[in-house]
């Protein structure tokens, strides 16, 4: 069998309803840095030495990986395939706060066409589940005790399609939108993600 963690990244300064960055730059707040403190102290007395650690191209999760990568004496590598969705490009929501922003992420999750690409620098939701079903492909490939610091729709993703459900059109999105929002996913939470010997993948919640 086969150990993985995934964390979520520290609270980041879209987490606080922040005015809209590009959605590569957003930096961890100061209690975002505090979290990813904390979460490394709970890993020190609890869980086993990481063997490789990885975030997603994303500044927030690069930021909290850094706790772990300087106190294990291990480089990060980055790892597309664990960026969060962005259903909506910058120029959308350029200039907005996050209650603006809040209100056309929804209208988006209850009108959007799964092929619905909102500009350039977005993707289409077909693009974020190809990337979480090409994860689970590459899974195996991972070393033992690997380490993972992404994003809360894409923890919530993984877990959709891990239960086996897939999502083809609109109707589908909102059913995941639901299942997601109710799964804990605060600021680094800790999932552990095991592959069996014979295959079988399970997700389970270990720290919130």
């Amino acid at each position: 069998m086969k150990n993985f963690y995934i964390i979520r990244h520290g609270q980041s300064l879209a987490n606080t309803g922040a005015k809209s960055m590009p959605e590569f730059d957003i930096p961890l707040t100061e209690l975002g840095n505090q979290q990813a403190n904390n979460v490394l102290s709970f890993w020190r007395n609890h869980l086993a030495r990481p063997s490789c650690i990885y975030h997603s191209q994303m500044l927030r999760t690069k930021q909290t990986a850094q706790f772990f990568s300087d106190y294990f004496d291990i480089s990060p590598k980055e790892l597309s395939l664990l960026n969060e969705f962005r259903c909506l490009s910058y120029s959308t929501v350029a200039n907005m706060m996050g209650e603006q922003r809040s209100k056309i992420a929804q209208h988006y999750w209850q009108t959007a066409d799964i092929h619905h690409l909102d500009g350039d620098d977005a993707d289409s939701f077909v693009d974020f589940l190809t990337r979480i079903d090409e994860f689970i492909a590459k899974i195996p490939e991972f070393e033992n005790n690997s380490v993972f610091f992404g994003h809360g729709l894409w923890i919530g993703l993984l877990a959709w399609r891990l239960l086996g459900c897939d999502i083809t059109n609109n109707v589908d999105m909102q059913k995941f939108r639901q299942f997601q929002m109710a799964l804990p996913m605060y600021n680094t939470v800790v999932y552990h993600l095991t592959l069996s010997d014979e295959n079988i993948l399970q997700l389970k919640l270990i720290k919130t």
